[in-house]
Formats: C-alpha cells, sequence, structure tokens
C-alpha cells in the first residue's frame, strides 16, 4: 500500500469519527495553549526585568545596611553612613569614577489640597549622574541649594503627572512635607527602575542636608558609586571595604553588591519560573497525549476486523504502522493548529488582569512542535499493536 492510498484511509477513518477526534484532540489543544502562554510569559518577566535595569549601568555598585545583621542588632547603636564617608572613600579609591549618598524614607505629602504619604530622598550633588537620572523639565539642584540647604525639590516622574498633570506644570509649584514649605524646580524622566527599594519616579528627592532633617533617625543612608570599567568591579568593592573597615567601628552592618550581580540574580529568578511553568505545560501535554494513546488503544479494538481485512488484501506490518502513527500525527496536528490560532484570544485577558506576556512567533512553533511531537510519540505504541495483529485472529474477532 502507497502513502497517498494510507493516507486517504486515515482520512475517511477521521471525517467518520469527527467527534471522537475533537475530543481526543483536546488535550492537545489545551496544553499547546498552556506552552505558548507560558513561553509568553517567561519572556515578558524577562523583558520586565530587563526594563526594570536598563537604566542602570554595570558598572554600579551599592553599599546597603546588611539587613541580616540588623535583625539580630539595635539599630539605634549602628553606625550611619555620611558625606564624609564618601569622601574618604572617593579619596582612597582608584577605579571609581563616581560617589552617591542619599537616604530614604516615607512622609505626609501636601500637594495643594491633596495629601499623600510618599517617598522622600535625601541626595547630594552626584546622585543623578551616578543614578542615571534625566531633568525632563527645570532643573537639578545647584551647589548653592546643596551648600545653603535651599528648600527645593526635584519629583519623580509618576509623582509630577500624578498631582498637576504634567512635568511642566509642577515647575514653581509649592509643596508641604511635614511642616515646611518646599518649591519644585525640577521633575525626572520616567524611568521605570524600582532596585534597591527606590522607585525614583514615585520618590521627592532633596539636597542632602535638608532631606536628612526631614528623614531624621529613621532612615539608614546608603551609596552608589560607579566603577571606571566594568572590570574592575571587584576591586572597586575591594577598595570600599577597605576604606570602611577602619572608618566604621563595625563594617560589618553593611554589604557591597553590584548592580551586575542582581541582574544577574533577577534573570535567573525569571527563568526559574519560566522553567516551572513550562513543566506545567507539559505535564498537559502528556495527559493530552495520553488521551490519544488511549482512544487510539480502543480504535484499534474497534477496527480490528478492518485491519485483518487489509492485511489479507496484502497490506504489510509498516502499513498499518504507518496509518495509525498518521492518525494520531494529524490529530496532534488539529489540536496544535487550534491551539494556536485560539491563543490568540487569550493574550488580551493576560493585558487586564496586567500579566506581562509577549507573543512570538517562536512561541506558537515551539508549542506546535511540542503537541505534534507528544500526539505523534504517544501514537506509537498503539500502532505497533495494530501492526503485530494476525490476520486471521484479527478477522475472527466478533
Amino acid at each position: 500500500m502507497n502513502l497517498i492510498e494510507t493516507l486517504r484511509i486515515v482520512i475517511l477513518n477521521l471525517l467518520a469519527n469527527k467527534f471522537k477526534v475533537f475530543l481526543t484532540s483536546l488535550g492537545i489543544f489545551v496544553g499547546t495553549i498552556t506552552i505558548i502562554m507560558v513561553i509568553a510569559i517567561g519572556k515578558g518577566g524577562e523583558e520586565q526585568v530587563l526594563n526594570q535595569f536598563k537604566g542602570l549601568s554595570a558598572e554600579t555598585v551599592y553599599v546597603n545596611l546588611n539587613y541580616e545583621k540588623l535583625s539580630d542588632s539595635d539599630s539605634t547603636k549602628i553606625e550611619r553612613l555620611t558625606k564624609e564617608h564618601v569622601e574618604q572613600i572617593m579619596n582612597e579609591s582608584n577605579t571609581l569614577n563616581g560617589l552617591s549618598i542619599n537616604n530614604s524614607s516615607h512622609k505626609e505629602v501636601s500637594f495643594g489640597k491633596e495629601n499623600d504619604y510618599i517617598s522622600v530622598s535625601a541626595v547630594d550633588d552626584d546622585y543623578a549622574r551616578v543614578s542615571n537620572l534625566e531633568i525632563e523639565e527645570g532643573v537639578q539642584f545647584s551647589e548653592e541649594d546643596q551648600e545653603y540647604g535651599r528648600n527645593v525639590v526635584v519629583l519623580g516622574g509618576n509623582v509630577a503627572k500624578k498631582f498637576y498633570g504634567t512635568p511642566g506644570s509642577a515647575i514653581g509649584e509649592t509643596i508641604k512635607i511635614e511642616n515646611n514649605m518646599y518649591k519644585v524646580i525640577g521633575t525626572l524622566i520616567p524611568k521605570g527602575d524600582g532596585i534597591q527599594g527606590l522607585n525614583p519616579d514615585d520618590t521627592i528627592f532633596l539636597p542632602y542636608d535638608v532631606g536628612q532633617k526631614v528623614i531624621g533617625d529613621n532612615g539608614f543612608p546608603r551609596i552608589i558609586g560607579l566603577s571606571n570599567d566594568i572590570d574592575n568591579i571587584e576591586k572597586t568593592k575591594k577598595e570600599i571595604l577597605s576604606t570602611l573597615d577602619y572608618v566604621l567601628e563595625d563594617s560589618s552592618y553593611y554589604v557591597i553588591e553590584d548592580a551586575g550581580s542582581r541582574i544577574d540574580a533577577a534573570l535567573s529568578s525569571a527563568k526559574t519560573m519560566n522553567y516551572l511553568l513550562i513543566s506545567v505545560g507539559t505535564i498537559v501535554f502528556v495527559v493530552g497525549g495520553i488521551g490519544i494513546m488511549n482512544v487510539l488503544f480502543l480504535s484499534v479494538r474497534e477496527r480490528t476486523k478492518e485491519i485483518g481485512i487489509l492485511k489479507a488484501l496484502g497490506s504489510h506490518n509498516k502499513d498499518i504502522l504507518i496509518q495509525f502513527i498518521l492518525e494520531s500525527a494529524i490529530i496532534s496536528c488539529i489540536g496544535g493548529m487550534a491551539g494556536v490560532i485560539t491563543s490568540s484570544l487569550v493574550f488580551p485577558i493576560l493585558n487586564v488582569v496586567n500579566v506581562s506576556a509577549i507573543d512570538t512567533i517562536e512561541g506558537r512553533i515551539i508549542a506546535f512542535m511540542f503537541a505534534l511531537v507528544t500526539g505523534t510519540l504517544f501514537g506509537i505504541y498503539p500502532a505497533y499493536k495494530a501492526s503485530q495483529l494476525k490476520p486471521i485472529e484479527a478477522l475472527l474477532v466478533e
């Protein structure tokens, strides 16, 4: 029996059992959609991580409080970082391109008649360059603003938009933080970076000494620096630690990290979640494949006489094997194609529930190939059993 004749028989059998084909392909259909969604969500997660860090230089290093040690200590006894420490570190380092100190806390802020609790951050002269923050409207703090402790602020992009509609409308306005008034002199370009617990888009920035008076003893200042080369990151961290070891009574209360390792860690977490989701999708496919195998076993039993007749007319074992494998492959194709087409309807739902997902051609191709391979593999054993039936025994089955 040639391949065309075998294919014709397969199609006739499938057309004669449309409802059975529909039910059999459901598992593959669901599995295909699942794999497409899993890949899309995984891509979306990785994209979110990259967007979160896109404004950061890989040469960025941080000196942060060691919160693991803080949990066992009296926070009032921990020595805080100061501008003098920043100056000392900068003077002793050979690999730093810039160093900045900042301190943050949440305070009640009044924008005219509107009040809200917002993150306020005390920053020094170099904060914008080191943190890669750019002005959208207005100006940054001047040396005089820092030196004379002027009551001026720069607003994050989201803050300006929320309370003034446009960044330009915020310039020149006055806000109240606790009991003092501050003039808005600038707004920042939205960055979308929430690294290290501070999202600049949702923050109000003040000159360092002014901001320290607002924050008081609640916060722990941290230091952000820029190494002069990505290859010098480890050397920069050692230089900073070396200075802290003798300027602080106990430098173990602080940890030094770099942006690159945090990016890698975040991407690794996103990929781990992606693998977990793919595992779930694979399980769905296996269930669908088992469904195909069970249906084909029933089909073999129902069509035993048909197999006996085909063998009596000269069909070989491989012809029967190919026939049933083709049936399995076509059913898988039907389920896979239906899943690929229907998946387009699911993405708008993900957008409504704010799940980040990126639809890709690669994801659809992978899901379809997965469907085809899974369904075909699970059809091999029933096809083999059908091919091994003996003509006489098959014809005598009632």
